[in-house]
């Protein structure tokens, strides 16, 4: 097998591991596929936490007519597999079960637990295994899971919208900045994470719903960084009984407390990816402290407001951009993530 066969193969795992985004948190996006004779005879992915992992779906999937054919194909998937019990059984047993000889990985699992005693297991019961194959994609596959893993922590993406002259709004007065197709990829970014934190602020002055109401897809758990009474959160949209809510009060965090304190209490409750959406001085909160992983900025470019409150200046490394109309929309992230 040639390395741009392998690669080829690989990338379509890494493919098939990004329909699970915004299902199988705080587990990995992984996917995976089973291949003979340079035919894709099963292929699956991790759909949803506490379900089957990838390389079971991927077997799973393989038509009876060719269950022959599985001990004599090599079995892609995009990260290590696991070797432990959590909600499911291990799925290096799997793969022995199936007398799979040959295994071609993308990279090692961050876990602890793991971190390559699957492959060094695997490799002891006489399989064969290649890898890492394209390891710096697969490990971008899973930052968010190697965020929550050796950090203790959800992975943050912070995100607004700014006018091209660099206000996110005006004092006390809601602004509508991004267009109708924006919104529509926000709602999508919602979907994908597990909670979505705003400021008391925001939540006062344009009282939201953080909703995923334009796309198909979970509501995010809300977060406000700040404190409500009981009488107060009926007022509000954000506290609306569809969606699990939570303010400072709920989540008994004492105002002496640093953002590192708030995160492990977000991470316990299951919130492996956090969106934090504003206002200027929530934003800035977390970017100052240091506790970011990613920045999505949306610009109108042909919006003046003049005057108003200043949008945050984040410094990173650009990523990507995409161009929806008039705004411009630009993903940093906090390290290097395409060296």
């Amino acid at each position: 097998m040639s390395q741009k066969s392998l690669e080829n193969y690989m990338r379509y795992c890494f493919y098939l591991a990004e329909l699970g985004k915004g299902t199988v948190s705080p587990n990995p996006q992984v996917g995976s596929i089973l291949v003979f004779k340079d035919r894709i005879i099963g292929e699956g992915y991790h759909k949803v936490y506490g379900g089957p992992h990838a390389e079971v779906n991927a077997i799973h999937a393989v038509h009876p007519k060719d269950l022959d054919l599985i001990p004599k194909s090599t079995l892609y998937v995009s990260l290590e597999p696991c070797n432990h019990y959590g909600k499911t059984g291990p799925c290096t047993d799997f793969i022995i079960k199936n007398k799979i000889e040959k295994l071609v990985f993308g990279a090692y699992d961050p876990n602890p637990k793991m971190a390559g005693k699957s492959i060094a297991y695997l490799k002891q019961q006489g399989l064969e295994v290649i890898g890492p194959v394209l390891e710096r994609n697969g490990q971008n596959r899973i930052r968010e899971f190697e965020t929550n893993i050796l950090y203790k922590r959800p992975y943050i993406i912070l995100k607004f919208a700014q006018s091209a002259d660099f206000f996110i709004g005006k004092t006390r007065q809601t602004v509508k900045i991004s267009n109708s197709y924006s919104d529509l990829l926000v709602h999508k970014w919602r979907s994908e994470t597990d909670g979505i934190l705003v400021g008391s602020n925001t939540i006062k002055i344009d009282n939201p719903l953080l909703t995923t109401r334009f796309w198909p897809g979970k509501n995010p758990v809300r977060i406000v960084l700040g404190r409500f009474s009981a009488s107060e959160k009926m007022d509000f949209n954000a506290f609306n009984k569809s969606t699990l809510s939570y303010d400072l009060n709920d989540l008994k965090f004492e105002s002496d407390q640093n953002p590192e304190t708030l995160l492990e209490k977000l991470i316990h409750l299951g919130i492996g990816t956090l969106l934090v959406e504003g206002g200027a001085k929530t934003i800035q909160y977390f970017y100052k402290s240091g506790f970011w992983d990613e920045a999505r900025i949306i610009t109108n470019t042909a919006l003046y407001l003049k005057e108003g409150i200043e949008a945050p200046s984040i410094q990173g490394f650009l990523e990507n951009s995409l161009i929806l109309d008039k705004d411009v929309i630009h993903y940093i992230t906090k390290t290097n993530n395409l060296s």
